[in-house]
């Protein structure tokens, strides 16, 4: 061949080079996608090595999902101007999708870190937590005496969540008033609540105080976490201790690690006033 073979691969090197089969070559070659540069009367067929960098694009394409059809049709018309708008699509596709798996991650490593966090602690002991401040997103009060509600609630509570862009990597918890917990009322919640991890506008926000928190590890479930608030109140009480206006409910182990609900882990605190 005339062309200075040194710059010119078979399909077999390109093939290996840009690393997909010389079936694939073969099949985009006959798409009308991606031909060799050369193609011999002898069948011989050639690569440019100019070839390989549209090739890597024209993958990376149809490895974010854009159909081969349709990156036939754009380099049907290829110039410039199409080029800027395919990619600038693509760029925005590819934000999309790292935006998603950040937040997976952290959905990921949170529940990493909250379930590691329990082999540290002493499960059967009431004790004195200092925390950080933290922001809450509140759902509207919850019906003060209508159990019946409680799951519409949920549901309309992440709903806010989604309207408003929140995407935490933290569980729903719930707030029950101390005076419930006093009344026996242990599962007739106040408000649910998502930890958010930057301050947002609203009115549906509530910023949990930093300070120390009478603090509980409930083990056997929701239907028997009133065993826990009665020792919580004891222990207040037996050391006169002054307790904020709300208990703050958060699963630390749930379906995913235990099996059955009567052995979800909850923890539950509550602000202890100076």
């Amino acid at each position: 061949m005339d062309e200075n073979q040194q710059i010119y691969f078979t399909t077999g090197e390109f093939a290996k080079i840009v690393g997909v089969t010389k079936h694939t070559l073969f099949h985009y070659d006959k798409l009308g996608i991606f031909s060799p540069q050369i193609k011999r009367d002898n069948e011989y067929r050639y690569y440019s090595t100019f070839q390989v960098e549209p090739f890597f694009v024209i993958s990376a394409l149809k490895e974010l999902g854009m159909p081969l059809k349709e990156i036939k049709e754009y380099l049907d018309r290829k110039k410039p101007e199409e080029l800027i708008s395919l990619l600038n699509a693509q760029n925005e596709k590819i934000d999309t999708e790292i935006n998603r798996l950040v937040a997976i991650r952290e959905l990921i490593s949170q529940k990493l870190k909250t379930t590691k966090s329990l082999f540290n602690i002493n499960k059967e002991k009431i004790f004195i937590a200092k925390e950080e401040r933290e922001i809450l997103f509140l759902s509207n009060p919850l019906p003060s005496s209508d159990y019946g509600s409680i799951a519409l609630s949920f549901a309309n509570h992440m709903k806010c969540c989604t309207e408003n862009n929140i995407a935490s990597p933290f569980s729903v918890g719930q707030m029950l008033s101390l005076k419930n917990v006093q009344e026996s009322n242990y599962n007739l919640y106040n408000f649910f609540y998502t930890k958010i991890l930057a301050p947002l506008a609203g009115t549906n926000i509530y910023s949990k105080e930093k300070g120390n928190y009478l603090t509980a590890y409930h083990t056997t479930g929701y239907n028997s976490i009133g065993e826990t608030y009665l020792k919580i109140l004891e222990f207040a009480n037996e050391n006169r201790l002054i307790l904020g206006e709300h208990f703050f409910e958060d699963v630390i182990l749930d379906e995913l690690s235990v099996s059955g609900y009567e052995n979800f882990v909850i923890r539950t605190s509550i602000l202890i006033k100076e």
